[in-house]
């Protein structure tokens, strides 16, 4: 492979591994490496962000202190629904962060969003000398894949086994089917079909048609730990965020558990049930001030609920206040003792080291059931490889 060809097939390699980055960021509502934005609320001075557009996103646990002038992606409350929104702080007080897109003439307090918490902010824009470091248009083709996957998958609900596509259930089908390639190679390799039979001494022109229509082993078993980590991965962080309570603090004393005698406080219990096949453990913490939490590790096996007891303090002047409890959910494939620590230094090192277990598990059953030599998949018509052609269709449809 000449230089100009290495080159790029790297930038191609990079930008499909960017897009699907971004996929996976906008699935777990967790901007990974990038976010973009969807709306024109941020194309004003000084971001100059119009839809599609992308940004850097720095996790808060890197990025430090936040504060005016930056650019943060939080999860609104009230704003167009609630969800992921990328606006900049412009102002800070004791119950939150003021936020303005910059195209906007007034702050999202001014309307219907409480002050966003700490525990909103989900990354922070990468920026240099006051500007976001902005990547024109990425978004777009995020969103034409994203809606390519929603034909695919009304398409594909139909066919006997994956009607839990329809239903929402991707995860499930999308682990169903990395288990099946993985069954699937280990079988074909010991029947030896799909394998490259090596031959004495093949001639040079055998040897390059060989070559072109090898599949990589290591290209399945990435396709695989895709398949099973992505899941994964979306069934800890999916379900993990923060629940918010809107308290009242009165002057008198009320029957009703969020109307609180200001200096005052209420229990309520706090519910974790396990609706999963593997043992979970949830990590149930205040996430804003105003909040106790007792029994903050709950383990539940399969259809189990575990409980903690949240006690919600009341300030004493009077008014409406918002309280949140945050929630960290893993799948037990670590030591409870293990996932303790690793949430302590950031939920996402946890995470992050319970997939690394997977990994290690399903690639080594892969290694040593099936090995790393080449899949042959021959072609009557083209004697060309499987993953030629895919190469040759990204580079089409890029």
């Amino acid at each position: 492979m000449n230089l100009r060809s290495l080159a790029g097939s790297g930038a191609t390699a990079l930008l499909v591994a960017l897009v699907v980055v971004m996929l996976i960021g906008q699935q777990l509502g967790q901007p990974i490496l990038l976010g973009f934005v969807l709306t024109g609320s941020m194309n004003g001075e000084p971001a100059n962000m119009a839809p599609g557009d992308g940004f850097v996103a720095v996790p808060p646990s890197i990025a430090g202190d936040v504060g005016e002038g930056d650019v943060v992606t939080f999860e609104a409350r009230e704003l167009q629904g609630g969800g992921l929104t990328t606006h900049r702080i412009v102002g800070e007080t004791d119950e939150g962060y003021v936020t303005r897109g910059d195209a906007n003439p007034f702050t999202d307090q001014d309307g219907p969003e409480p002050p966003v918490q700490e525990s909103q902010i989900v990354s922070v824009a990468l920026q240099f000398d006051g500007e976001v470091v902005v990547i024109p248009k990425i978004g777009l083709l995020v969103l034409g894949m994203q809606e390519a996957f929603s034909v695919a998958v009304s398409a594909l609900s139909g066919v006997p086994g994956l009607g839990g596509l329809a239903d929402g259930d991707v995860g499930t089908s999308m682990v169903g089917v990395g288990l099946l390639l993985l069954a699937y190679s280990i079988v074909a390799e010991i029947v030896g079909v799909g394998k490259n039979e090596r031959s004495d001494r093949p001639d040079r022109s055998e040897r390059s048609r060989s070559r072109r229509s090898e599949t990589s082993a290591v290209l399945v078993l990435v396709v695989i730990l895709l398949l099973i980590t992505v899941p994964a991965t979306a069934s800890m962080v999916i379900p993990s965020g923060t629940n918010d309570i809107t308290i009242v603090s009165s002057e008198t004393p009320s029957s009703n558990p969020t109307v609180i005698e200001r200096g005052g406080s209420v229990e309520y219990t706090y519910n974790f049930t396990n609706d999963g096949f593997i043992p979970r453990i949830a990590l149930v913490e205040p996430a804003s001030t105003g909040v106790d939490v007792s029994d903050s590790a709950l383990v539940a096996a399969r259809g189990e609920t575990a409980s903690a007891t949240v006690t919600i303090h009341a300030p004493n002047e009077t008014g409406a206040y918002v309280r949140s409890v945050g929630e960290w959910q893993y799948v037990r494939f670590l030591p409870a003792s293990v996932i303790l620590a690793l949430h302590a230094i950031h939920p996402f090192v946890a995470v992050a080291a319970i997939d690394a277990v997977i990994v290690v598990v399903v690639t080594a059953v892969y290694v040593l059931a099936v090995g790393l030599e080449p899949f042959r998949f021959r072609d009557r018509d083209r004697d060309i490889g499987l993953a030629d052609r895919v190469r040759r269709r990204i580079r089409k449809w890029l």
